[in-house]
């Protein structure tokens, strides 16, 4: 997935997960300023999460930290250490 984004459903019930290209968007027919995301897989609305930039891994982002060559989307087991952070 060069250039994409991994993503995945937190829907606890699918196991979609792919790239920023895959999922599904809508304008929210509420609030036409606004975009709604849905699952390819589940077609569940807004379950739509960033996944952990490591390869392999497929555990939702739960931090970013700014490294040397921009910025890195994590899950906590793989967020970068300060020798990480500074090569």
């Amino acid at each position: 997935m060069i250039n994409e984004i991994k993503m995945m459903c937190s829907n606890l019930r699918c196991t979609w997960y792919g790239s920023d290209k895959d999922f599904l968007t809508a304008p929210n027919p509420f609030d036409s300023s606004e975009t709604i995301t849905g699952c390819p897989k589940c077609k569940a609305i807004d379950t739509i999460r960033l996944a952990c930039e490591e390869p392999d891994c497929w555990l939702e982002t739960t931090c970013g930290t700014p490294i040397k060559d921009g910025y890195r989307r994590t899950c906590g087991e793989h967020m970068p250490t300060v020798e990480t952070v500074e090569k």
